[in-house]
């Protein structure tokens, strides 16, 4: 009994030399951190108005930030702890992820199984031939090709239960084939909290409580409102929606919390946690998914987390979550044991969020060799001017329905005038090598480099994308087609007016015009009120006299949806993401 007694010591004294000896940091160093770290957080929180928010840090698995600055109710004069609750919006996602992925571990399901393996009874419509169905990695990596969510009823001021999304389901159409392009979805995610439900035999917020909350002892962890801490627009106190789907937009939770969630997923935190998931589903989970398919580019997306890899050759694994007007984010390194949660109740804290990660990752680097820039640069290519063939252009040019708006490419000689709709904004796009369009706007009489943008053609369809200074790149849209616009949808030009809000639903829009533009391009515009006011400016591509394709993949609202047009009793309605509007006369 001794001598094993003995071979147990040495065993942990050598694991915790081995851990010590990788350690960069002295406790004087990250002191002198923490308090520099400080006085940056409460400077940008002045400067940007932010009323209240709540850090976690941890450097190589030391603990060095657990605090609130501010306020989380200013009226009542209730300060921000480490244990403030908060709505953390998408954040939720990788509860749901999780919850996966701990299925996964104790071998109830295999995520490379079609989804309708567990829940036989899901269906969509599909404007695609012969795609294979697709299966739980595809959901878990936003590569399903469902829709970006259900706008109507996404926010709730009472719960509903997940089987209303099967229901929901079925009126609707994929985007696009599965592992085609990355399209960021709620519905997916909410679609796999339902997958929980059916292999656990009980309801997914029963499970997760039972299974993550409970053994990570996540006490400040929960579904629903927060129920002391209030948002801010600014400054001024505002309200938010009460509900969402639990999977996607539910989980009210801590920074000491979600910080239990990140070190599953960090280098000595699993080995604390090895029976909670396993090493080969936690490798899997912060790597790099679906990097071959036709539209990936540059996006780095694992099982739900989103992956970049760092000039040092570091990972920086990342979720954001935005329950307005509160956000939440997420930026770790697994290999370094290096983590930092940021939860806010104020819709001016974004640029805190990049601050702070971007101060931790430069003092890490420091130690790291890494480099000052903490996005990762691409090999750099020399671009140079071209001239296109007239079949190049004739392809280009026409209108886009993108994330930053409708975007008009015609050609004028060698190069394109532009037209973005939107922001109002006219100039001209400059044709280079490898498929980049350089757009340069006037600005007081001055040409100004705007953006770079990119092209590619891909199944009969012409993709645009933008491509950033460090040179990566990630689609923003598609080319509507504007070639013939039937007489029904002619005929239907006019105003609409939401016609099927229920009780439990917020009332985000209101009315909508269906239009012609000037560039004869069928447009939806109209404006959302709730939770933030927003301009909805929607090109479409009719594909019958009945149904249309709003054009693009982008994180923003409808992109890629169908668009049906239907009379009843002799009245015009479109129906669009749940909506259904009806025409005014």
């Amino acid at each position: 009994m001794k001598l094993h007694h003995n071979i147990f010591l040495i065993l942990g004294l050598l694991l915790t030399c081995e851990i010590n000896a990788q350690k960069q940091f002295s406790p004087a160093e990250l002191e002198h951190f923490k308090q520099d770290f400080k006085e940056l957080v409460i400077k940008k929180m002045k400067k940007h108005n932010v009323t209240g928010l709540s850090i976690a840090m941890e450097i190589e698995d030391q603990l060095v930030l657990e605090e609130g600055f501010g306020h989380a109710d200013k009226s009542n004069g209730i300060k921000t702890t480490k244990n403030t609750e908060y709505p953390i919006g998408s954040v939720s996602k990788i509860i749901t992820s999780t919850a996966i992925l701990k299925l996964c571990t104790d071998g109830l399901i295999d995520i490379d199984k079609p989804y309708t393996h567990y829940v036989q009874d899901f269906s969509m419509k599909s404007h695609f031939k012969d795609e294979n169905e697709f299966t739980i990695r595809h959901m878990l990596s936003h590569y399903a090709g469902l829709p970006r969510l259900r706008a109507k009823g996404f926010m709730k001021k009472a719960p509903e239960p997940l089987e209303n999304l099967l229901l929901n389901s079925k009126d609707e159409y994929l985007i696009s084939p599965p592992g085609r392009v990355y399209q960021y979805s709620d519905w997916g995610v909410d679609l796999l909290s339902l997958l929980v439900e059916r292999v656990s035999g009980v309801s997914y917020e029963e499970y997760v409580e039972n299974n993550i909350f409970k053994p990570l002892k996540m006490d400040h962890s929960y579904f629903g409102p927060a129920e002391r801490t209030k948002g801010y627009d600014n400054g001024t106190e505002i309200d938010t929606y009460s509900y969402s789907f639990s999977g996607s937009d539910g989980v009210t939770s801590s920074v000491t919390d979600m910080l239990k969630i990140v070190r599953l997923y960090t280098k000595n935190g699993r080995r604390a946690n090895k029976k909670f998931l396993s090493d080969a589903v936690v490798e899997d989970a912060i790597k790099n998914q679906f990097v071959d398919a036709p539209l990936a580019f540059d996006t780095g997306i694992g099982l739900m987390w989103e992956v970049l890899k760092l000039k040092s050759g570091h990972t920086r694994v990342k979720k954001a979550g935005v329950h307005e007007p509160f956000y939440s984010y997420i930026f770790f390194i697994p290999e370094l044991d290096t983590s930092i949660i940021i939860c806010s109740n104020s819709n001016s804290s974004s640029a805190i969020h990049w601050d702070s990660w971007g101060k931790l990752y430069s003092f890490v680097g420091k130690k790291y060799k890494a480099s000052k820039n903490h996005n990762a640069k691409k090999e750099k290519v020399n671009y140079k001017k071209i001239i296109l063939t007239d079949d190049q252009f004739k392809k280009i040019e026409g209108t886009y329905s993108t994330s930053i708006g409708i975007l008009n490419l015609k050609r004028n000689g060698n190069k394109f005038d532009v037209d973005l709709k939107a922001e109002d904004k006219k100039g001209i796009g400059v044709p280079y090598s490898n498929g980049l369009i350089k757009l340069y706007v006037k600005a007081l009489g001055v040409k100004v480099h705007a953006m770079d943008v990119f092209w590619k053609e891909s199944n009969d369809e012409v993709i645009i994308g933008e491509q950033f200074e460090s040179g990566t790149r990630h689609v923003i849209g598609s080319k509507i087609n504007a070639k013939k616009i039937p007489n029904s949808w002619k005929n239907a030009v006019g105003t609409y007016k939401v016609d099927n809000y229920s009780e439990n639903d917020y009332q985000t829009i209101d009315n909508l015009q269906l239009l012609i533009n000037s560039d004869n391009v069928l447009e939806i515009r109209g404006s959302a009120k709730f939770p933030r006011e927003m301009e909805i400016q929607l090109g479409l591509s009719p594909i019958s006299d009945e149904l249309a394709i709003i054009p693009g993949y982008n994180f923003d609202f409808f992109g890629g949806e169908t668009v049906k047009l239907e009379k009843t009793n002799g009245m015009d309605y479109l129906t669009l993401s749940g909506y259904k509007f009806k025409r005014l006369k």
